[in-house]
């Protein structure tokens, strides 16, 4: 295995994408410093994640190793290895930094891999983050300047200790858990023993109550005597109750006929009155009705229209109007402005007549002071000439001012003009973008309001159509209620069928004496879904009728009122005292099993106990099959009521129940109906309220078509107005664009001729500033006092024209601008006068549509009067035919009501007789089950006599049982049990603690092996390395070295230091060594550690930069004697380094510190190659 190729992109100084092959043997990296070369082997150490601690140049700030010479976010390294089979092996590594941080990702063969699994692979060709094969620049000089205990670690890591550091620390940690156990198990036992010596007075107790408690079940078995004369009288009311209700049902099928023949006879005179208003034309008088409504809408469109017209006229008035007093105020400020320019006018003609004075006081004032001296007088002379030339010059550009000055202000004005009409048609254009989804959306609004003009015309045949519908809906509710009350009959039968004879005589009188502590029958605490109800019942048989008290003493009050008031007997089940029920049990995984019966029951928790007293561990199943499989080993019931004993006994057949034992879910069934027929019976009155109030819907039908008649109208005109407008706005936008064409021209022409003045100004502002340098020039030539003298007298002047003349400036630019304004309020007053024009026109347009829609409603409300007289005439004689109709619909109703109640009460008794003949299938089989146990006790039922004595003195030992028993107190009848398991698990704990102390002995043993194995291994390593060493540094020094540990009995507790003599020089330790030989020892190390662990590939980083030439020559040499084995890759700047190589990369650095490689190739050909770069 050897590197092949090495890939890098926008890694570190490689900014560009760069592929370095590599061959085998010594090849050496160079170039200058700085130009990145020692970045190939981070490279490698990157894409292979080889850092280590000692190696961190290549891993630390990951951010940071994306070269910054690019705007990329990404770098990546590829290393591709050459394998002895000739196949490959490429490891990457690419790195992307997000918003999230800096993200890194591992490739093996071009797959997306982990770094431990990258790691397992080199690890095969020992390549780990621990060997020696990449040397950094300092790892030199670490191993040389670490500690002797630092040092000893390197081996450590080469021998594996950690394994076996890693082994004790897990047996350290079993041994603590298995001690932990120990002293565990001893508390628990100490707690066992103390437990069995409670257990053993209580199991005493116990074995002591069950005794008395047998003895009293024994005695309690003699009450089937009593038994069976309870369950005789309950059969013979059963028989008296048959009968009865057997004499109610034919009374009431009596009845019924009757009821049925009237309501034959009334639908047979409902029909005819129906046939009669029919013949009166009930169906044609809905049809004109239905006209005369959309007569009526039409005419309200029609009024809705002048409205809108009369609001459009009137706002074209109040438009004209506005436009009038726009036009006066106008023409009142133009009259104004024309009156404000004259005055400016004839004060600009004041202030030029002044300027003209003024001048020729300062010409005299300067003709008198001429003559003071000859040189003087030169000067003044001059100075005076210059300055008339000056104002003269001045007055030439106040002309030029004033030629500028209209033609700016108009191509100002110009410019406003041109601004005003771009904003404008910018305007236009954006109500012309906006006008097509106006337009799309009125037309929408049109369509919509025309579907529901087109829906409100439909609708009062919709009402019409309703109205039937309605009956018909009263009609078949009118059933469903009747249906209801009959459901609802039957199931109040049910309910009281389920309390007389379901419950039971004797436990009727405990549930209402409301005696304190009694909760309830089993019956009623609980609810069964329906396709689980025939199971429950056959399963639970007499037990349902078992009522749940507090504890004993309840159930003993309520025996007393029994006796008191000769009730039958009842069974009581006291929360207290009853049998527990288990934790879980396990159900068979059989086909066709279900699930537990106490399972499949919803009840209160705190009743399970009785339950299970019920039910015990009866299973449910599906069918018959499954029964079989399961009997003998379970009791169990099929869905369909079939019972299988465990002892082998099997019960089935037909079995009719009108009524289940649990009356909680029937008593929600009755509920349920109840709140049905509430909502049935208020839907009913909804229903007759929506028929009253059928015609005065078609009233807001009409209303709503009025309305929406108003709106279409409306939306309608407001389209027609848009697309005028829209048409006006096209039109405008073609004038303002002529008006630019118009005005743009000018414009261009007034810049020229600006350009042209402006141009003229700046050469005659040159001339004026050439002159007033000529004048100070001059000034300076004159006498200071004379000059003063000559300033006092002419500067007031001067500055008094400069005044004038700035004066006038100002009032000839205020003149053009009022000019502007003149201008400006033209056109307003123009465009005002189009608005009254065209308001008038639109008025005249709307006038004529009033008279238009006044015309057609006329002629409509003659329609209405002709639809209404009809209307009258067909209504003189439907009403009285309707009234009739509706009468007998409310008589054969309420005939309706009568026969579904009747039939309710029939199926309530028949329901009724069926539950007294179900309890009689009950109580007979129960009542020849209770003669034969008598039988079989030696007793003949026909021979016996009732009798509450012998009862008496049962109940006599009972109690007498009752108070022993209740003289033990609590009993804890699980200390039997208890006392057995309690016992065992103390025998099992002992064996446990044995088995501990073995386990604890054998850990010891193990952790005593590996320690003995560590140091094996190290001696192992350490012998091998040192043997390399001696072997390896005469090769690089020319003396005799060795490496020796500092403990040798414990070399753990020990380091590892050097022991040489290099040339001449005696032995001697590391420290005493100069740098380079400390180098050559350092190095000696690392190859003896590489012969000891050879791997594929070795990279040294500039690991001779400490070292004399000599001693770089004898390191080359060894590389290259180590290279004929493996392949060497060496960073350096030596000399001899580069010529021992077999081959040699050039690098090099261009602008803005980016590498490149500069060659690649045999040593020859690459030295050429740099230095014909450089």
């Amino acid at each position: 295995m050897r590197i092949k190729q090495l890939e890098i992109d926008n890694f570190k100084s490689f900014a560009n994408q760069n592929t370095i092959p590599f061959l085998d043997g010594f090849t050496v990296v160079s170039g200058p410093n700085g130009s990145g070369k020692s970045n190939i082997i981070d490279c490698i150490l990157f894409a292979l994640g080889l850092s280590s601690a000692r190696t961190l140049r290549s891993e630390q700030g990951v951010g940071d190793l994306i070269t910054t010479h690019n705007k990329r976010n990404e770098a990546s390294v590829r290393v591709t290895f050459a394998l002895d089979d000739e196949d490959e092996l490429i490891i990457a590594r690419k790195i992307k930094r997000t918003n999230q941080g800096v993200q890194s990702i591992y490739y093996m063969n071009d797959k997306q891999c982990t770094l431990t699994q990258i790691h397992s692979e080199l690890e095969k060709y020992n390549i780990t983050p621990n060997s020696y094969n990449v040397i950094m620049q300092g790892d030199v000089t670490t191993i040389a300047n670490c500690s002797g205990k630092e040092r000893r670690q390197y081996l450590d890591e080469i021998a594996g200790t950690a394994d076996f550091d890693r082994k004790i620390a897990a047996a350290q940690k079993e041994l603590e858990t298995v001690e932990a156990r120990v002293q565990n198990s001893l508390i628990v036992k100490n707690e066992k023993d103390a437990r069995l010596e409670e257990l053993k007075e209580e199991r005493e107790i116990a074995l002591k109550y069950k005794a008395l408690n047998d003895e009293k079940a024994e005695l309690e078995g003699s009450v089937n005597v009593i038994k069976y004369f309870d369950t005789k009288r309950s059969l013979d009311l059963v028989h008296q109750n048959i009968l009865t209700s057997t004499k109610e049902i034919k009374v009431q099928n009596t009845r019924l006929d009757e009821i049925k023949s009237k309501i034959e006879d009334k639908k047979v005179n409902y029909k005819e009155i129906c046939e009669m208003v029919r013949a009166q034309g009930e169906d044609k008088q809905l049809e004109v009705k239905k006209l005369l409504e959309e007569k009526k809408g039409e005419i309200s469109r029609k009024e809705t229209s002048i409205a809108h017209s009369d609001k459009l006229i009137l706002d074209n008035k109040k438009t004209a109007e506005n436009s009038r007093n726009g036009i006066e105020n106008l023409t009142k400020k133009k009259q104004e402005i024309i009156e404000a320019i004259g005055q400016k006018e004839q004060e600009a003609k004041e202030k030029e007549e002044l300027l003209e004075k003024k001048k020729s006081e300062l010409a005299q004032i300067l003709l008198e002071m001429s003559g003071l001296n000859k040189t003087a007088d030169e000067h003044i002379e001059r100075r005076n000439f210059l300055r008339k030339e000056l104002d003269s010059l001045k007055d030439k550009e106040t002309e030029l001012i004033k030629t500028k000055l209209p033609l700016e202000n108009e191509l100002s004005n110009l410019q406003k003009e041109l601004n005003d009409i771009n904003k404008q048609i910018e305007e236009l254009e954006e109500g012309q973008k906006t006008f097509d989804d106006k337009r799309d959306k009125l037309e929408l609004q049109i369509q919509t309001l025309q579907k529901e003009l087109d829906d409100c015309k439909t609708i009062q045949k919709v009402t019409f159509e309703d109205l039937d519908k309605t009956r018909t809906q009263l009609q078949d509710l009118g059933h469903s209620i009747q249906l209801s009350h009959k459901k609802i009959v039957t199931l109040e039968a049910n309910k009281q069928a389920y309390k007389t004879v379901t419950l039971g005589a004797g436990v009727e009188t405990i549930m209402n004496a409301h005696l304190d502590g009694v909760h309830a029958p089993l019956m009623q605490l609980a609810e069964v879904e329906g396709e689980y109800t025939d199971a429950i019942d056959v399963a639970m048989g007499g037990r349902s009728r078992f009522v749940v008290v507090e504890d004993e003493n309840v159930a003993a009050r309520a025996i007393e009122i029994l006796k008191s008031q000769g009730r039958d007997r009842a069974t009581f089940l006291p929360l207290n005292k009853i049998k527990k029920a288990p934790s879980r049990l396990s159900l068979p995984k059989d086909e066709g099993v279900i699930d537990f019966a106490i399972n499949l029951i919803d009840f209160d928790d705190r009743y399970i106990d009785a339950f299970y007293f019920a039910l015990g561990e009866t299973i449910v199943v599906e069918n018959l099959n499954c029964a079989k499989k399961l009997m003998s080993k379970y009791r169990v019931v099929t869905l369909e009521g079939d019972i299988f004993e465990k002892s082998g006994a099997i019960t089935g057949g037909a079995r009719k129940r009108a009524t289940s034992l649990f009356g909680k879910a029937e008593d929600k069934e009755l509920e349920t109906f109840k709140r049905r027929l509430k909502a049935f019976e208020a839907e009913y009155s909804e229903l007759e309220i929506k028929r009253d109030s059928l015609e005065k819907r078609l009233e807001q039908v009409r209303a709503d078509y009025s309305n929406a008649s108003n709106v279409y109208n409306s939306a309608k005109y407001e389209l027609q107005n848009l697309i005028k407008v829209n048409s006006g706005a096209k039109e405008a936008v073609e004038k303002k664009f002529a008006r630019i064409n118009e005005i743009t021209p000018k414009i261009k022409e007034n810049e020229k001729k600006l350009d042209s003045l402006e141009a003229r100004h700046v050469d005659m502002l040159d001339e004026i500033t050439k002159v007033q340098g000529e004048v100070e020039e001059v000034e300076k030539l004159i006498d200071e006092g004379e000059l003063k003298e000559l300033k006092e007298k002419t500067q007031g002047v001067e500055n008094e024209i400069r005044e004038i003349e700035r004066a006038i400036l100002n009032i000839r630019n205020d003149i053009e601008k009022e000019k502007n304004n003149i201008r400006f309020h033209d056109m307003s007053i123009k465009q005002r006068q189009d608005d009254i024009e065209r308001t008038a026109e639109e008025n005249i347009k709307l006038e004529e549509d009033k008279k238009k829609y006044a015309k057609e409603i006329e002629e409509l409300q003659e329609v209405l009067k002709e639809y209404e007289a009809k209307i009258e005439e067909l209504g003189k004689n439907l009403a009285q035919y309707q009234k009739q109709r509706d009468e007998a619909q409310s008589e054969l109703l309420e005939l309706e009501k009568t026969k579904n109640s009747t039939e309710a009460e029939l199926e309530r008794i028949a329901e009724q007789i069926e539950s007294f003949k179900t309890r009689r299938r009950e109580l007979e089989p129960l009542l020849e089950q209770t003669a034969r146990e008598l039988s079989e006790a030696g007793i003949n039922p026909k021979e016996i006599e009732p009798s509450e004595i012998s009862l008496d003195e049962i109940n006599s030992k009972i109690q007498k049982l009752q108070k022993k028993i209740e003289a033990l107190g609590l009993v804890n009848m699980r200390a039997i049990n208890d006392y057995e398991t309690v016992s065992n698990a103390l025998s099992e704990l002992s064996a446990r603690i044995e088995t501990l102390e073995k386990e604890r002995v054998e850990i010891n043993e193990r952790m005593k092996g590996y320690e003995i194995n560590k140091k094996e291994e190290f001696l192992k390593t350490f012998n091998a390395v040192n043997q390399n060493f001696k072997d390896i540094f005469p090769m690089l020094s020319e003396g005799e070295g060795e490496l020796v540990l500092e403990n040798p009995n414990d070399p753990f507790a020990g380091g590892l230091v050097f022991r040489a003599s290099i040339r001449d020089k005696k032995n001697q330790k590391l420290t005493a060594m100069s740098g380079g030989e400390k180098t050559l020892t350092a190095l000696a190390f690392v190859f003896a550690v590489q012969r000891y662990m050879p791997a594929p590939f070795y990279a040294f980083d500039e690991v001779d930069m400490h070292l004399d030439g000599p001693n770089v020559e004898r390191l080359a040499r060894m590389i290259n004697i180590q290279a004929k084995q493996t392949q060497f890759v060496v960073v350096s700047l030596r000399k001899p380094m580069i010529d021992s190589a077999d081959r040699m990369i050039g690098v090099t650095q261009k602008g803005k510190g980016v590498t490149k490689i500069s060659g690649v190739g045999l040593k020859e050909e690459a030295l050429s190659q740099e230095a014909g770069i450089a």
